[in-house]
């Protein structure tokens, strides 16, 4: 990280053992400057931790080591417009309507289980693990330790060390060999990668509203694809102009969970689960009149992780419709 005095920077910036880490500068005036004050409320309160590639493989959760492949989840989706197609066809031809049993594999089994040979994950696996945001209380102090063996000493302060062992909140981590990498296969600023990945990670922060113990939705690929889609729909928000265009070729090489920034800007959650969330006519009739349905997304997204424990399968059958309508139009 350049040497400017900490007190120029708004946030609490550790280098945990990452060369490259000197190489990224927190102190631009175009990094703070773009951030609303939402994401900017996050920033500052969350520390950032910069480490290298053998450090994120260490901290980065075995259950978030997946990722669709455009390619074969277009074919999934081709396969169940078909099978809905002729599903549609039967039952005009009966006359009768029949529910899936619940013991019958949905569209999101299928996606899931083609995950499981971990093909998407090879291949995007130095896209992925490039920002994270973990809660670090729940990392004990042996596996800490562990991960400060992986990094460089040279560029390691006391300071950075002692901040990353006592942490007991949730941190920023960012991974600066693979940010400069993945700028200069794409021939663009390493610190537009960098704020991009940061920005993003930050959205996550936004959306960390899921109580302790509650089942977690990111662990299933449909919620996988609402919360990486408004990750990078928060973090694509704060681009405008040459550089947004930018940021386009770096979200262009993520997973189809990842592609649907977009959309979500253009597609709104079934609007008779909204009144669940406790908002007066008013406020919802004010909230369907923005141009852009992104932020009412997000609303109901964090609300629906607040109340996760308490959602019905009706609830989460809305939420599987909205992801599987982001991944058509991510995808397509």
């Amino acid at each position: 990280m350049n040497q400017r005095k900490m007190t120029d920077i708004p946030v609490q910036v550790f280098n945990l053992g990452s060369p490259a880490g000197t190489q990224m500068d927190f102190g631009r005036d175009a990094l703070w400057s773009r951030m609303d004050s939402e994401i900017g409320f996050e920033a500052v309160n969350l520390p950032v931790f910069l480490v290298n590639p053998n450090q994120m493989d260490m901290l980065y959760p075995p259950e978030y080591r997946r990722a669709l492949d455009p390619e074969r989840t277009r074919k999934l989706l081709q396969e169940e417009a078909l099978r809905e197609a002729q599903k549609r066809e039967r039952e005009q031809e009966t006359g009768e309507w029949r529910e899936r049993r619940e013991e019958e594999p949905d569209f999101f089994d299928r996606l899931q289980r083609s995950e499981e040979d971990q093909i998407g994950w090879s291949k995007y696996s130095e896209v992925i693990p490039v920002g994270l945001y973990l809660h670090l209380e729940r990392c004990n102090q042996n596996f800490r330790s562990g991960v400060l063996k992986q990094g460089d000493e040279n560029v390691r302060t006391a300071e950075a060390e002692n901040t990353f062992l006592n942490h007991q909140a949730p941190a920023i981590l960012l991974c600066c060999e693979r940010i400069v990498d993945w700028a200069n296969r794409l021939g663009i600023s390493h610190h537009l990668v960098m704020d991009k990945v940061y920005y993003h990670e930050l959205g996550h922060a936004i959306m960390d509203t899921l109580p302790d113990g509650a089942p977690n939705p990111y662990l299933k690929s449909w919620g996988r694809i609402v919360e990486e889609s408004l990750a990078n729909a928060i973090a694509y928000r704060c681009f405008k102009g040459k550089e947004a265009r930018l940021v386009q070729r770096i979200m262009r090489e993520q997973p189809a969970e990842y592609l649907p920034y977009l959309a979500v800007s253009k597609i709104l959650v079934a609007v008779d689960w909204l009144g669940g969330l406790g908002l007066s006519e008013h406020h919802l009739k004010a909230l369907l009149h923005f141009p852009q349905y992104d932020v009412m997304n997000l609303v109901a997204w964090k609300a629906f992780k607040k109340h996760r424990r308490t959602a019905d399968r009706y609830t989460e059958d809305i939420w599987k419709d909205f992801a599987k309508h982001l991944l058509i139009e991510g995808v397509s």
